[in-house]
């Protein structure tokens, strides 16, 4: 209550009353008035199917950059490191996660999708490098997604054979890069030992020491004949191999996609809210 200018009170109020919000403020002067404000009849944000699904794809997206930054910030050629990197991968993918979306609302995914506040990778056939240089055809995912292969001429299981199998010079590195079972990211960065000397046998009594190693995890690398195979770990489900290429400008990359070793699964009777519009849900896959 407040004495009016006639001399009288004034009752204010707060709440609402309808569609008008009442509260209390002050003028100029410092004195008590009441304050009204009228509620939007329209939301200027509607947030509709479409919206929602993009919020998911971005959302998924932005898990993606976030668990791979350490590959995707300088594995796309003729684009600066760093951030502009890192927007051309949100670029591709969030082409291909929508087109996946679209032609598979419910199941037959390659791409699982986030809710707008989840946490975590999800599984996908992201493309993670992109360039002018070509991954020799030595150089392969295995079938099992545990890892990759990389494999000699038989007459050259030597240092010399490594490097004309796989066309990497000094400065030259290999990538794997793959997803355990709960679509965690994990890679490893290869080089070939230079100390070695270019006529040294690789066996398995000296294969820890023909690869100079960096990343997330140690794999189990191993030769057995002609075939080296690097393994990221029993439980990959997917994996990619970058090879990057020493020019003088920098490097370049290989086209390079996260393969999938089979379709995720999807289950269409899950649902997968993301930002709610009364009691609509989307199924995983975008579907309702």
């Amino acid at each position: 209550m407040a004495k009016s200018k006639s001399g009288g009170t004034r009752s204010y109020i707060r709440g609402r009353v309808g569609a008008d919000v009442y509260s209390i403020g002050k003028d100029a002067k410092g004195n008590k008035q009441q304050v009204v404000r009228s509620l939007a009849e329209t939301v200027s944000n509607p947030q509709t199917i479409a919206q929602m699904t993009g919020r998911m794809i971005m959302s998924t997206v932005m898990q993606s950059v976030s668990a791979m930054a350490a590959i995707i910030d300088h594995s796309f050629d003729n684009v600066p490191n760093g951030q502009p990197n890192i927007s051309e991968f949100i670029r591709r993918n969030y082409a291909l996660i929508k087109a996946d979306v679209a032609a598979n609302p419910s199941s037959g995914n390659v791409f699982g999708l986030n809710q707008f506040n989840e946490k975590g990778e999800k599984i996908g056939a992201y493309v993670i490098s992109s360039g002018a240089a070509n991954l020799p055809t030595a150089i392969a995912i295995t079938a099992l997604g545990a890892g990759g292969t990389i494999t000699l001429a038989a007459d050259a299981v030597t240092i010399a054979g490594l490097k004309a199998a796989t066309g990497m010079g000094a400065d030259d590195y290999l990538t794997m890069c793959g997803y355990d079972a709960n679509g965690v990211f994990q890679f490893v960065r290869l080089r070939i030992n230079q100390t070695l000397a270019d006529s040294t046998a690789i066996s398995s009594s000296n294969i820890a020491d023909v690869f100079v190693l960096e990343g997330t995890m140690a794999p189990t690398i191993s030769i057995a004949s002609n075939v080296i195979t690097v393994l990221l770990g029993a439980s990959q489900k997917g994996g990619a191999w970058i090879i990057s290429k020493k020019t003088n400008s920098g490097y370049e990359h290989n086209e390079a996609v996260l393969t999938t070793i089979a379709t995720p699964s999807y289950n269409a009777d899950a649902a997968l809210p993301t930002y709610p519009v009364g009691s609509q849900r989307f199924l995983n896959g975008g579907e309702l």
